[in-house]
């Protein structure tokens, strides 16, 4: 301490001086309490509300994502002398850019969201205060901004008082270097068949066409607000299918699939491996909205999903699925390891609570922490402290790190193969071992296992494609190619893609080792051999032969093979020879001359197909038919084909359609683009339109949602290939406590909007 009557003269002196004076400063002036920046569910002052210490976590310590907006809600409190005052502030952001030291560069200085004040209080109720926005001056980091390293100072003074003299400062620094994408690659069904729902005796049969790419984008809208993953996902189509097939039966075990789901996601599964079997996507099957659906609403099998368009919440369960999470223990057996949060849940006890206080990024909702995860069959439903952990550094959302001179990287063309780009061998494996992500020459057997163990193969394919099945289980089945003097040639496990459901109900279904279910084997195409064979291992006995089909006599042969395009749509033909009655054609096509090649279309009896334009990308296109009959594939490929470029493919995520607003909220217009040229759109060529007036310009910008009313919100982007307008209708209504509409999210310094 220094000496009474002296300034002090050393360093350790003035600090002391400097703390004392803060101290009597905070007797009387309100100070900062903390500062939690949330994109979804965050931990602050855990120990709080979480009464087991081992379900806690320090301040800030769930992962923030590179490129998602962020709400830092800046909590206040009276001096320990002084009574309730009213106060504003700034929130001050610096990134570090040096790799080898703490050099940082002022980016923004934000503005508080309307209305631009908060009451401070001498010892607000805990619960009370996390559950209200009202009760924290906030503030939206937006997506362009969160990357990095970040420091963070929060600055108060009193409402009308002036900003160079804070009575308080608080700072915190994030580390927001970790970079997810959600890839997810549609298969656009189509449905003409009956509808048991309308009259099961005598069901009317009904025509929907398939979603389209915009579909697809606009239904992740909820998938990318509540999974830790950029704002931006990237979007592409693996081709059309038809299914005629209700969808209408019980689940076969709780938390699984129905009969018909598994049948569905066995004929999508063959579409994922005419496109190669990536991995470095999430493929979905979308259903048109109207499709004959009971008891079941969605289903994933180990690495192919399929729901209904529209159905947001149901996307983002079974995406879950594909992402390696369990069912939460919430009205269905769910993953053993999600822990009880108490107090929210019995001790040791788990129902799927989130553990945390949520928050939704697109307007600021408030999710206690007794809501439940969205994978559990309970609601609410938010994501959890549980899940968002097991999403973080996830392989299929593509994890980077981003570094102090990042740039937005250049990703790669969706209908590029991704190991035909990346420098061999690429960053990342498939397993254990030295296999790597590359294609091979494989032979695709997928069929379905029924309840009386028979096996119904449904498509047998030789393919360029990954030959791993993720995420499944091996069975005791072996699929075997034979050659010509009846030894085994290759061989491969029969793998049951593990089936997840996502439904309101289900029946206790039959004993678990009589489930029906899905599989896929990827036996290594050697030579085209004179059977191909499933048999079952036996442990005292040979093994059981119980699925065979011998070769043809002849190979098919392909004499005539054209694609030419009219208008939107692709007509292909040809003149081919068939080897037997179960062959069967596929197309592909690819755009880098045969190095990539992608589905287009599988499962075709006839000798011609008409196809959509405006899912495939611009440019020459070469097509390739392809003639099945599980020992030989003929192929012929097109001439190049000059695919038109079209105008960009868009959605916009949020405002949702129909949705209400409160006036003077924050109004974030989100929006997904996909272009022809599989390049990034320009932001600046995306311009919003709220009620005839431009408001901004970019694919997430924020503005401040409008008065009391009816109002249409438009998104008007335009590249090379022409012009694309949507556009959504939503209504405001009066705030729940007064605000100044005037004041809008904002930021001074550098950055753009």
């Amino acid at each position: 301490m220094w000496v009474s009557g002296r300034f002090p003269d050393t360093l350790t002196e003035r600090v002391e001086l400097a703390r004392a004076i803060l101290r009597i400063r905070n007797l009387f002036n309100p100070i900062i309490d903390g500062v939690e920046v949330t994109q979804g569910i965050q931990y602050y002052k855990a120990s709080r509300h979480l009464t087991d210490p081992n379900d806690r976590g320090n301040d800030n310590m769930a992962t923030l994502v590179a490129k998602k907006p962020a709400w830092a809600r800046v909590y206040v409190r009276s001096g320990i002398l002084g009574g309730d005052q009213t106060v504003t502030g700034e929130l001050v952001i610096d990134r570090n850019i040096s790799p080898i030291g703490a050099i940082w560069d002022n980016v923004a200085t934000l503005s508080p969201l309307s209305p631009g004040s908060v009451t401070t209080q001498s010892n607000p109720d805990y619960a009370t205060e996390r559950s209200s926005i009202f009760s924290s001056l906030n503030f939206i980091i937006p997506a362009d901004i969160m990357w990095g390293k970040l420091r963070i100072r929060a600055r108060i003074w009193q409402q009308g008082g002036a900003s160079d003299s804070p009575l308080d400062t608080h700072e915190i620094m994030l580390d927001v270097t970790l970079l997810q994408t959600l890839r997810l690659r549609g298969i656009l069904i189509s449905y003409n068949g009956p509808d048991p729902t309308v009259n099961p005796n005598n069901p009317p049969n009904i025509n929907l066409p398939a979603p389209t790419l915009a579909d697809l984008q606009a239904t992740a809208a909820w998938t990318l607000t509540t999974n830790p993953v950029q704002s931006q996902g990237i979007f592409s189509s693996a081709g059309t299918m038809q299914w005629s097939t209700p969808l209408t039966g019980m689940a076969t075990n709780p938390g699984g699939c129905s009969t018909q789901w598994l049948n569905l996601n066995a004929a999508v599964a063959q579409i994922k491996a005419n496109d190669g079997n990536r991995s470095d996507v999430i493929y979905y099957g979308l259903l048109p909205a109207g499709t004959p659906i009971q008891n079941v609403g969605g289903c994933e099998s180990s690495g192919v999903s399929t729901g209904p368009n529209g159905r947001q919440v149901t996307m983002a369960h079974e995406v879950g699925h594909g992402a390696g999470l369990a069912h939460g223990p919430c009205g269905t057996p769910g993953d053993p390891n999600y822990p009880a949060y108490e107090p929210y849940d019995p001790v040791n006890s788990p129902t799927a609570s989130l553990g945390e206080y949520g928050l939704d990024i697109n307007n600021g909702i408030i999710h206690p922490p007794s809501e439940k995860d969205y994978m559990s069959y309970c609601s609410p439903r938010w994501i959890s402290l549980y899940h968002h952990a097991r999403l973080i550094d996830n392989a299929k959302f593509d994890p980077q790190d981003v570094g102090p001179k990042w740039r937005i990287p250049k990703l790669v063309d969706p209908f590029l193969w991704p190991w035909e780009y990346i420098p061999d061998p690429p960053p990342w494996e498939i397993g254990p071992g030295d296999l790597r992500m590359k294609a091979r020459k494989v032979i695709s057997i997928i069929g379905v296992v029924n309840e009386e163990r028979e096996i119904q193969v449904q498509s047998v394919m030789r393919v360029m494609a990954i030959p791993v099945v993720s995420d499944a289980v091996q069975t005791e089945l072996t699929a075997q190619l034979i050659g010509r003097e009846g030894k085994v040639v290759a061989s491969a496990p029969v793998m049951q893609l593990e089936s997840h459901g996502c439904h309101c109900c289900h029946d206790k279904g039959p004993h678990r080792d009589r489930e029906p279910y899905s599989f896929q084997a990827l036996v290594p195409d050697l030579e085209p051999g004179a059977a191909l064979r499933i048999v079952q291992r036996q442990e005292k006995e040979p093994s059981r032969i119980i699925w065979t089909r011998n070769a043809p006599d002849r190979e098919p042969k392909i004499s005539e093979f054209n694609v030419k395009v009219a208008r939107s749509f692709g007509h292909a033909s040809w003149t081919a020879e068939r080897s037997t009655e179960t062959a069967e054609f596929s197309l592909q096509f690819s755009k880098d001359e045969g190095r990539s090649w992608n589905s287009l279309a599988v499962g075709i009896k006839d000798n011609k197909y008409k196809f959509s334009l405006s899912d495939l990308p611009s440019g020459p296109v070469v097509f390739r038919l392809l003639v099945h009959d599980g020992f030989f594939t003929s192929t012929m490929d097109s001439k190049p084909v000059n695919l038109p470029r079209r105008a960009p493919t868009i959605s916009i995520l949020h405002p949702a359609n129909g949705s209400e607003l409160i006036a003077g909220s924050p109004l974030r217009l989100l929006a997904a683009v996909s272009t022809s040229t599989g390049q990034l759109i320009e932001p600046k060529s995306c311009v919003w339109i709220v009620d005839g007036k431009e408001v901004g310009r970019g694919l997430d910008v924020w503005t401040v949602a409008p008065g009391r009313g009816k109002h249409e919100c438009k998104l008007v982007v335009e590249d090379s290939g022409g012009r694309s307008e949507t556009s959504v209708s939503f209504s405001t209504v009066a705030t729940e406590r007064p605000t100044d509409t005037s004041k809008r999210t904002g930021r001074k310094g550098k950055g753009t909007g």
